[in-house]
């Protein structure tokens, strides 16, 4: 299977995210169960599985008439998400950050170690970055607006994916911003952690949707 994936389904998940993420198949595309399932050498099982996930991620549409369709990603789509972000997230970090146990911010900073790491792949990076976030809003997790912004997270993951694809550059940046915000984290500034977290969505939104514009434009040519 090429990474050491922990199920079949993850192994399907992980393999069709990264070429709908390339390319391979552009908006539209319709994606067979027994095909994708033949092709990878599994049962339909846990293909059907993966349609879900992909689906949850705005990379698919499931139609129960049409079957599984190849969504495109664009520009607009990401930008309405990281506004959402942009108006939650920082209330969310401002909270979280009063109430973070000493443990949950050590588990952010091994995954910010994990990422500082010399050369994880783009899905790494990508699971990695949603780890370290989940670690430093868990003191929340039982709070509506805790499972909003997951929400609005998961569906910002396919486009966070595609910039790393597009530009691996862009996990030095974010890496650095995510220092920053552990250090405010661990001092306890609210104040630093609301607008550092505004900052960090605004400067990913901004390096998200080049890449989007990007992409669109070599998949056209």
């Amino acid at each position: 299977m090429g990474k050491p994936y922990r199920t079949i389904q993850e192994y399907v998940l992980g393999t069709l995210r990264a070429e709908i993420l390339q390319g391979v198949y552009a908006a539209g595309t319709r994606l067979r169960q027994e095909e994708v399932a033949k092709r990878l050498g599994v049962s339909t099982t846990p293909v059907r599985e993966a349609f879900r996930d992909l689906r949850a991620e705005g990379l698919v549409a499931i139609d129960p008439n049409k079957g599984v369709e190849v969504r495109g990603l664009t520009a607009d789509d990401v930008s309405e998400i990281y506004e959402l972000r942009m108006m939650l997230e920082p209330m969310l970090a401002e909270r979280a950050c009063l109430n973070a146990s000493p443990a949950q911010l050590e588990a952010a900073s091994a995954r910010h170690e994990a990422m500082s790491a010399v050369a994880p792949t783009s899905e790494q990076w990508t699971l990695l970055n949603e780890e370290f976030h989940h670690a430093l809003m868990q003191s929340e997790a039982s709070t509506r607006l805790f499972e909003v912004v997951r929400g609005l997270s998961l569906l910002a993951r396919p486009y966070v994916s595609l910039s790393m694809y597009v530009q691996p550059g862009i996990m030095a940046s974010n890496n650095e911003e995510h220092a920053q915000l552990l250090a405010a984290w661990r001092a306890r500034d609210t104040h630093a952690v609301r607008e550092q977290t505004r900052v960090h969505l605004l400067n990913t939104r901004d390096a998200i949707v080049a890449c989007v514009d990007q992409s669109a434009r070599a998949l056209a040519a």
